[in-house]
C-alpha cells in the first residue's frame, strides 16, 4: 500500500468519523490505524511512513465503521489507558475514565508494605492494579458482583504480573476481612440524569455498574452502611462520586457518624473524590 494511499486512506476515515458526530474523532482515528497498521499508539502520527496490506486497510475500515456506529473505540481495540498501563475491556465493565484516575492520585502516598487494600466493585481491575504497581508489597484483593467482570480483572492481573485474590461479592455481602484501606467506584448515575448519558455508553456498557436509583447515591448509601465494619482501626475508604453529589453525600457521612472526612477536585474544579479515615 503506497504512502499516498495510506494517507488518503486515515484522512478520509478520520473526517468519516468527524461527520459521524464522534467527538474524540481524531484520536480515534489514530488508535485504530494503530491497531488495524500493528503499530504503537506513540508511533501512529507517522502514519504514511508504516507498510501495510489491502488486509490492514480492510480492517481499519470496518473498525472506523464500528466507530462511526457509536461503539467506544476501546471495545473496538479491547484495551483502555489508565494511570499508567493498559487494561483488557469489554462491554461487561465500566470503561476506565480519566477522572478516576483522582482516586489513584488521593491513595497511592497512603500505601505502605503489607497493608490491605480492597477494590469494591473493581470492574476491570484498573483501580487496586494500578495501586498494586505503585506498591507491589500491598495485600491486595479485588470484589464484584459480576463473575464476567471478576473474569476480566484477573486477565488484568495477570497481564501485569500481580499477586491478588478475587471474591464475587455483591458489596460486601460475601466479604469477611477487614482492611487498611478499600477503594470503589460504585453506580452514582441518578435516574433522571440516566437519559442524557451519550449515546454510545448506554449502548455499550453494564447499566448496573452505571445506574445509582433516583437520588444516585442508592448503592453508595448501602456502602456506607456497612463499610465501618470491614476497616481496620484507622483505616480509609475513598469513593468517587458524580458532580453536584457531594453535598448530599456529606448528609450521608455525617448520618453515618464520619466526621474525618476529605474531599478532592478533579481537573474541572468539581468535587469528584471523597476520602474518609475511620475514627479512632
Amino acid at each position: 500500500m503506497t504512502m499516498k494511499n495510506k494517507q488518503s486512506l486515515f484522512l478520509s476515515k478520520k473526517e468519516l468519523l468527524k461527520e459521524a458526530g464522534c467527538d474524540d474523532y481524531n484520536e480515534s482515528a489514530k488508535r485504530l490505524f494503530s491497531k488495524a497498521f500493528g503499530i504503537s499508539s506513540a508511533q501512529s502520527y507517522k502514519y504514511q511512513t508504516y507498510e501495510g496490506s489491502n488486509e490492514n486497510a480492510s480492517l481499519f475500515s470496518e473498525m472506523i465503521s464500528s466507530r462511526a456506529f457509536g461503539v467506544p473505540t476501546s471495545h473496538i481495540v479491547c484495551s483502555r489507558s489508565f494511570w499508567k498501563n493498559d487494561f483488557h475491556v469489554d462491554k461487561t465493565v465500566l470503561d476506565p475514565r480519566p477522572e478516576s484516575e483522582l482516586i489513584i492520585d488521593v491513595t497511592k502516598n497512603l500505601l505502605i508494605d503489607g497493608m490491605k487494600v480492597l477494590d469494591l466493585g473493581c470492574g476491570s481491575g484498573c483501580l487496586g492494579l494500578s495501586l498494586y504497581k505503585e506498591n507491589s508489597n500491598i495485600n491486595l484483593f479485588l470484589a464484584d458482583i459480576s463473575k464476567k467482570a471478576l473474569s476480566l480483572s484477573k486477565k488484568n492481573a495477570e497481564e501485569l504480573k500481580a499477586d491478588c485474590e478475587f471474591i464475587h461479592s455483591d458489596l460486601f455481602s460475601n466479604i469477611h476481612n477487614n482492611f487498611d484501606l478499600i477503594i470503589t467506584n460504585l453506580p452514582y448515575i441518578a435516574k433522571d440524569d440516566f437519559r442524557y448519558l451519550q449515546r454510545e455508553i448506554i449502548l455499550h456498557e453494564p447499566h448496573e455498574a452505571l445506574y445509582g436509583g433516583r437520588s444516585g447515591l442508592d448503592v453508595i448509601k448501602q456502602f456506607l452502611d456497612s463499610v465501618n465494619r470491614h476497616l481496620n482501626k484507622s483505616g480509609f475508604f475513598v469513593i468517587e462520586f458524580g458532580k453536584g453529589q457531594d453535598c448530599l453525600l456529606k448528609e450521608e457521612l455525617v448520618r453515618s457518624n464520619f466526621n474525618n472526612v476529605y474531599y478532592y477536585k478533579d481537573l474541572n474544579n468539581v468535587n469528584r473524590v471523597v476520602c474518609v479515615k475511620k475514627d479512632t
